[in-house]
């Protein structure tokens, strides 16, 4: 059977796919775009993951479920850690159901927040935002890693895997983690070749064994197209985010994995605050994560979902991507800590109701988005009449 080669034209240029492993799920997975970034020009948009594309709650959660299934651990425990900003959900999904299936897991992520006293900083070349760092464990998280064999490293998709690299090679230094055997590199898709995969290997750490898990596979190569310049937009956002040192009270994003959070049998409930909104039940609506705000807001809208109500979930980003290709509109909101600058969601589904939450005290953000939405859904309906 010959592999699956495929052509995708988007303005930045034409990537050409060959899709080694479940190639079918591609229209399902991934859809494409083109960044504003001259580092990198195109994007690989997941359907799935509920950043730039709305998408049914129990859509992710079985999402979550199968790759949570595909891992082998070796112990009965697991330190699970997502990649800022676009992982913080999809990590946070795998690492509740690892804890369903095994003793516990621990869910950590890497933050552009600035924290007191990072536990260690690594560089995303990439990104428009290049530099990210992780707030150190605390109570009972950094208790139950000391146990753990298994590090699960969790990104939407790998391309190089050299940010994946230098995260394992630092977390694997640390004292906390001396009992990791095994490295678990868990992905969406994966468009490592076999070049590729053994560059990743030699840069990986040697002394532990390393297992690859991904929904879809394959590899890609990419051509520029020469008359598409993309510059960033003056109001991008770069920067360290310093809105958590302003408050004093522990923030819900705090609570989601900042710090580190234990997943097991039994799970926290949410809090009154994302049931207290005023609900139009036989509505559609969208709930609406914000930056690294995204399991809370997820389970919120899963919740919702299961009682009966029609409902997406999606959340805004700092990473700026061009109209048109597969994105069809763009809301903004300011920035956390600075509103000189931006925030982005994108193909909003403006036909529905939308439900935000900011999760870090600064309610005015959430106002923002909503307000962007009932505008942008106001001035579609002026057109179409």
């Amino acid at each position: 059977m010959s592999t699956p080669r495929l052509i995708k034209d988007i303005q930045a240029g034409r990537l050409t796919l060959t899709l080694t492993e479940n190639g079918h799920r591609l229209d399902e997975l991934i859809a494409f775009a083109s960044r504003l970034n001259p580092r990198r020009g195109y994007l690989f948009v997941s359907r799935v993951l509920g950043k730039h594309v709305p998408v049914r709650p129990s859509k992710m959660d079985a999402i979550h479920a199968e790759l949570a299934q595909a891992i082998k651990l070796r112990g009965s425990t697991a330190y699970v850690v997502g990649m800022a900003e676009t992982a913080v959900g999809l990590g946070a999904g795998v690492a509740r159901h690892l804890g369903r299936l095994h003793e516990h897991s621990v869910f950590h992520h890497t933050t552009r927040f600035l924290v007191p006293d990072p536990w260690l900083r690594i560089r995303e070349a990439h990104s428009h935002a290049d530099t990210m760092h992780m707030a150190r464990l605390e109570g009972d998280a950094l208790h139950a890693v000391k146990t753990t064999e298994d590090l699960v490293l969790v990104d939407d998709e790998i391309s190089t895997g050299r940010t994946l690299a230098q995260l394992a090679h630092a977390l694997i230094e640390q004292p906390e983690l001396s009992r990791v055997k095994r490295l678990h590199i868990v992905s969406i898709v994966s468009w490592l070749d076999e070049a590729a995969r053994a560059q990743l290997l030699s840069l990986l750490p040697s002394n532990i064994e390393i297992n690859f898990v991904q929904l879809m596979a394959g590899t890609f190569s990419f051509a520029a197209n020469p008359e598409y310049q993309a510059t960033l937009p003056a109001n991008v956002d770069v920067d360290f985010c310093d809105a958590l040192s302003a408050q004093s009270a522990p923030l819900p994003l705090e609570r989601q994995g900042l710090y580190g959070m234990v997943f097991g049998t039994y799970e926290t409930l949410l809090e009154d605050e994302f049931f207290s909104r005023n609900l139009h039940v036989n509505k559609p609506h969208v709930v609406y994560g914000m930056g690294e705000f995204l399991d809370t807001p997820f389970r919120a809208a899963l919740a919702l979902e299961t009682a009966g109500m029609d409902v997406l979930f999606q959340s805004s980003t700092r990473s700026p991507i061009a109209l048109g290709d597969e994105v069809a509109n763009k809301l903004e909101h300011p920035a956390p800590g600075d509103s000189s600058k931006t925030h982005f969601l994108y193909n909003a589904p403006l036909q529905r109701v939308p439900l935000a939450f900011d999760g870090i005290g600064l309610p005015h953000l959430s106002q923002a988005l909503e307000a962007a939405h009932r505008l942008h859904a106001h001035n579609a309906q002026g057109q179409v009449a």
